[in-house]
């Protein structure tokens, strides 16, 4: 095994964007640059520098289409999520390179291969009471879901650590993806009904748009490449980020990842 920096991380993931796009384009599945992978295209024609992932989103019915017909492609590159692999526990979806070999956050951590994320999109309420309401279920099943997935000593105070310890022999004897299922049944909750938003409710952001942001599509430049934006990204980037070409403070410009990556070669 070789181990994997990040430029090479990079390029891997570029590769598996790469795929991805590739197959949507082919079978009239819809998808977009998503959260600071798509911030990066408009903001810098590439990765935000102090980032280290990629992102993409996916309407609900792209998705379970993408879902079904893409591990069916090819032998290298796999979707996964937990409506395909029981020991998956991320309530969103992952295209993985199996040639390669990921921790989170070292080896004693998770263990799966480098990928990119598919955040799903699905009918947000119309009400923002309601709208509430979906991200406080949301946030509360994917603390749960940590707790009962992760299993790296806990840290904080000494009180922290106690509550952490007891809430894990409390929540034990459930299935490991248990609460990652309950966070997308959440998210499913307004799929049967005709509203005016869609929002990401099994991701990390508080965020609806308005559907018309997403009625159609335009290429953006990403790291020498085009890829699909939503054509009211502008719209987009201002709920997720307001004034999102300001850049933040020095202390920020940082990841938010910690991993160790090798190659099977």
């Amino acid at each position: 095994m070789r181990r994997i920096y990040i430029d090479e991380l990079k390029k891997i993931q570029i590769n598996i964007l790469d795929q991805v796009a590739d197959f949507c384009n082919k079978n009239d599945i819809s998808y977009w640059l998503d959260c600071g992978t798509l911030l990066g295209a408009v903001r810098h024609k590439g990765y935000i520098p102090w980032d280290d992932d990629v992102d993409i989103g996916m309407f609900r019915s792209d998705f379970d289409r993408f879902l079904n017909l893409f591990n069916q492609s090819n032998e290298r590159y796999k979707v996964y999520n937990i409506e395909n692999n029981n020991e998956f526990y991320y309530p969103f979806g992952k295209v993985l390179d199996t040639t390669t070999i990921l921790y989170e956050p070292d080896e004693k951590g998770s263990k799966i291969s480098v990928n990119i994320d598919i955040f799903v999109y699905d009918n947000a309420p119309n009400g923002h009471r309601k709208l509430e309401i979906m991200y406080i279920k949301r946030d509360l099943y994917r603390n749960l879901n940590l707790l009962r997935t992760l299993n790296h000593k806990p840290n904080g105070t000494i009180v922290r650590r106690i509550l952490i310890y007891f809430l894990r022999l409390f929540i034990k004897p459930f299935p490991k993806a248990y609460f990652a299922k309950k966070m997308v049944q959440n998210s499913k909750k307004y799929v049967e009904l005709d509203t005016q938003k869609i929002g990401n409710f099994t991701g990390f952001s508080n965020i609806s748009c308005s559907k018309k942001v997403f009625r159609s599509f335009v290429e953006v430049e990403f790291e020498g490449k085009h890829y699909k934006a939503p054509i009211g990204y502008d719209e987009y980037l201002k709920a997720f980020y307001n004034n999102y070409m300001e850049l933040p403070p020095i202390e920020k410009q940082v990841s938010s990842h910690t991993f160790i990556a090798y190659a099977d070669d």
